[in-house]
């Protein structure tokens, strides 16, 4: 008998479960009030029909998602080991893909190791822990990142919202190593200068490098619009491709200085510091005309409350820009909230076109890169979408 406190399922509850799915609420949980006292981030064993032992997780009594399924074999042991074997698994279907060490190198659930992401950029690596498991298991992660990559540096960007929800506070600590202010790194040939410290997320997006590289190669000889730049990835791919020009906008200034550094005085190149629908609402900017309009915005649908009021922002978004794309023109829009789907999001755009009567045409769904797998048990696992159209 495993020596772990016992996490017993309702009976109903088990199917979710029994299918692959790695969450467990607090009210599937038969016994809640036997184990809420146990200390954030324990290792619970899971049964279900009554007494058959099921897997491996970490409990938060604190938390909706009260368990998060580690393992199904009972007897493994969760300790550096466990993690070696994971990273390992991971770093060698990335490596199938990719030839340099850019990449998310962990997904979460869907490389089975909930709550953290890793971000490679070289011998840097950039972590994200959202749970009290997986942060009472960080000095094993640590262990086996510096077993399989005996050079690297560490930082812990513990600093994004959803940790307050597991009851944890917000950091950002190196752990290992140092890091630079600037790290260059390479995405489909183009060089970016990123800081992992203060960056956005874990400092990069990965998970639009190819919706980057198909924006690329199509731009040669256009006029292009990205919005919501941050550092640039959609219009600098769209200028190595031969666009003729590109226009950059970013609420922060901050980014956009950065920009303006690293592009000097190029006449190709202007870079505006606005929030978006402020600068899209200007009569004066409604009169300008782009052969491809780029839109990657933050989360509108952050939370299911969030879910009518946000799909109406991206309906808005749709109609502020749907005049500034010439005719026969691309209007791609990206989204990262997993609270609304692909359907959902097309209705929205739809909406916004119809009603400033633009006819498009959807020519291309994707969702993010390959180094950001989905587990197929787990629906939220799939947030990032993306629609292009062909705007007559």
């Amino acid at each position: 008998m495993s020596p772990l406190p016992q996490l017993r399922i309702k009976r109903h509850s088990e199917l979710r479960i029994v299918k692959g799915n790695p969450w467990i609420f607090s009210n599937e949980i038969e016994n809640f009030s036997a184990v809420k006292n146990l200390e954030k981030g324990s290792l619970v064993e899971v049964i279900i029909n009554k007494d058959d032992s099921f897997a491996l997780a970490y409990f938060n009594p604190h938390s909706l998602i009260a368990a998060r399924i580690l393992s199904h074999n009972l007897n493994q042991k969760i300790d550096e080991n466990f993690f070696v074997e994971k990273i390992l698994a991971a770093k060698n279907l990335r490596e199938k893909f990719f030839e340099k060490p850019f990449y998310r190198l962990i997904h979460s659930e869907a490389d089975f190791l909930p709550g953290l992401v890793i971000d490679r950029f070289g011998d840097v690596f950039s972590c994200q822990i959202s749970t009290a498991g997986m942060e009472r298991l960080s000095e094993f992660l640590i262990a086996a990142l510096e077993k399989i990559f005996p050079n690297c540096a560490i930082i812990f960007r513990n600093d994004v919202e959803v940790r307050k929800f597991e009851g944890l506070e917000l950091y950002v600590k190196t752990v290992r190593g140092e890091i630079a202010d600037e790290i260059e790194i390479e995405e489909n040939g183009v060089k970016f200068l990123i800081n992992v410290a203060s960056g956005q997320k874990t400092g990069w997006f990965f998970d639009q490098r190819k919706n980057r590289e198909f924006i690329g190669s199509i731009a040669k000889d256009c006029d292009v619009l990205d919005a919501f730049c941050y550092l640039g990835g959609f219009g600098l791919n769209a200028l190595k491709n031969g666009a003729k020009s590109v226009v950059f906008v970013d609420g922060s200034e901050e980014l956009t200085n950065t920009l303006r550094q690293a592009q000097g005085d190029s006449e190709k190149v202007e870079i505006i510091n606005s929030k978006i629908f402020d600068l899209f609402e200007n009569p004066e900017f409604q009169k300008r005309q782009f052969d491809i309009v780029v839109l990657d915005p933050p989360a509108f649908v952050k939370s299911k409350k969030d879910f009518f009021v946000g799909l109406k922002g991206y309906e808005k978004l749709i109609k502020l820009s749907a005049n500034l794309v010439k005719k026969n023109g691309i209007l791609f829009l990206a989204s990262c909230s997993h609270n609304a789907t692909l359907s959902d999001l097309i209705g929205a755009a739809n909406d916004g076109f119809r009603k400033v009567g633009r006819k498009a045409k959807l020519i291309r769904t994707f969702g993010a890169d390959i180094d950001h797998p989905t587990h197929p048990a787990l629906k939220e696992s799939e947030y990032l979408k993306s629609l292009t159209f062909f705007v007559e």
